[in-house]
Formats: C-alpha cells, sequence, structure tokens
C-alpha cells in the first residue's frame, strides 16, 4: 500500500494500522467491527475468512440486545424505557414513563447525583464490606466496566449503573466493595460476593445484556458524549 494512500475503510467499521505481530478482530456490541493490523495485513481476506464467526457473533449481540430493540431513543432508567420530555426541572414520573429534563448535562447531573446517594445507601447496609472504604465514590461514564476500586478504597460506579434494574444495581455495589477486602477476583472474592449477592452468577450474565443495550442505546450514546 501507498504509504502517502489514504485507507479506504467500509462503514461500520475502524481499522488501526500499527506495528503488531498478528491481526486482532473485535465485533462490537453495536454490531461495527475494529481491526487491528500490521501495515501491509490484507483485511479483505482477514473478513472474508471469519465471515461466519463474525455473523454469529452479531446474531448472538441482537439477541442480547432485544428487549431494547425499537426503543433506543428513550431513556433506559431503572430497568425501564422513559420518554425524555421538556421540563423547567429534572422530574421522573414513573407511572406515565417520562423523564423531564432542562438539558442532556442537567440530565446527567442529575442521574449522577441520584446514582451517588443510592450507592452511599447500599454500603451502609453492608458495614462489613464498607467499613474498610477509606477513599471516595465517583460516578463516571466509564468505557468497559460497571464500576472499579482502587487499592486506596476509592470506588467509581460507572453512570450506566442508573439504568439497570433494582437487584442489578445491587450486585454491582456489592462486586465493588467486596474489592475492598479482596482486589481480585480470587475464589475468596466470589465466595464473599456470594454471601453477600448469592445469584451473582445470573448478575454477570444479565449485566451482559443489558450492556449490550445500552450500546445500542442512544439516548445513553448522548449521555456518554456530553461533557
Amino acid at each position: 500500500m501507498n504509504g502517502g494512500a489514504k485507507e479506504r475503510v467500509p462503514c461500520g467499521m475502524t481499522v488501526v494500522r500499527k506495528a503488531v505481530r498478528s491481526a486482532r478482530l473485535q465485533v462490537r456490541p453495536d454490531g461495527t467491527l475494529r481491526v487491528v493490523a500490521p501495515p501491509t495485513f490484507d483485511i479483505g481476506g482477514f473478513l472474508q475468512r471469519n465471515a461466519a464467526w463474525i455473523e454469529k457473533r452479531r446474531e448472538e449481540f441482537d439477541r442480547l440486545a432485544a428487549e431494547g430493540c425499537g426503543q433506543e431513543d428513550l431513556l433506559l432508567l431503572h430497568g425501564r424505557f422513559h420518554r425524555l420530555v421538556p421540563g423547567a426541572r429534572f422530574a421522573i414520573d414513573g407511572t406515565g414513563g417520562a423523564v423531564a429534563c432542562p438539558s442532556v448535562p442537567a440530565l446527567k447531573r442529575n442521574l449522577s447525583r441520584m446514582l451517588k446517594e443510592e450507592v452511599l445507601d447500599r454500603l451502609e447496609a453492608c458495614p462489613d464490606l464498607s467499613s474498610r472504604r477509606q477513599g471516595r465514590i465517583s460516578v463516571k461514564m466509564q468505557k468497559t466496566r460497571w464500576g472499579s476500586c482502587s487499592t486506596l478504597g476509592n470506588l467509581n460506579v460507572n453512570l450506566r449503573v442508573i439504568a439497570l434494574p433494582d437487584p442489578l444495581r445491587e450486585y454491582v455495589v456489592v462486586h465493588e466493595a467486596a474489592h475492598l477486602r479482596e482486589q481480585n477476583h480470587s475464589k475468596q472474592f466470589w465466595r464473599l460476593v456470594g454471601d453477600h449477592y448469592p445469584g451473582y452468577r445470573a448478575a454477570e450474565a444479565e449485566l451482559r445484556r443489558y450492556w449490550v443495550i445500552l450500546e445500542r442505546n442512544r439516548v445513553w450514546g448522548t449521555l456518554r458524549d456530553t461533557g
């Protein structure tokens, strides 16, 4: 390939050319592709050889996202889809299935405040875990995880957690709080999690499903891109 020529990339694909030993292919939850490959690697042939696998992964993601199909322009909040309506102040109408807010930044601020307050309340309900917390609690838009816990005891919770049903929001807090005592995912860690949330295996599967739904949701995409 001519060093000065710009590579033509098909729609729905991201290509990263770099000095790697072998090509890597990722099917994203929204069905788009990401390829990391050496500078002269034949990506077209690579995609043809992996066409069946790509189709299988896309079908799997479509199955996981089925609940959100046709509702991509609604706000997923507490496990339910809500219409966004203009309003002078932030308000949730649970009966009518609507959320009023003056702007997207205001919506993001209010959802962050709600989630942080909820996390604090849930930590108080698990004193044997949270007693070791010495750091801060932050709500962020994390790209690949629902939450994280630093060695300093800082808990970071993904704003997307507010989209989840109540049992899953509880599980995320239990999972991250357990890291205050066990920093890795050892047998001891999962035993500790299981003591507080016996259904953690089913919760992990549900979290994967909701992640795909949120990756395809345009409202949450706007929240992600809003500073």
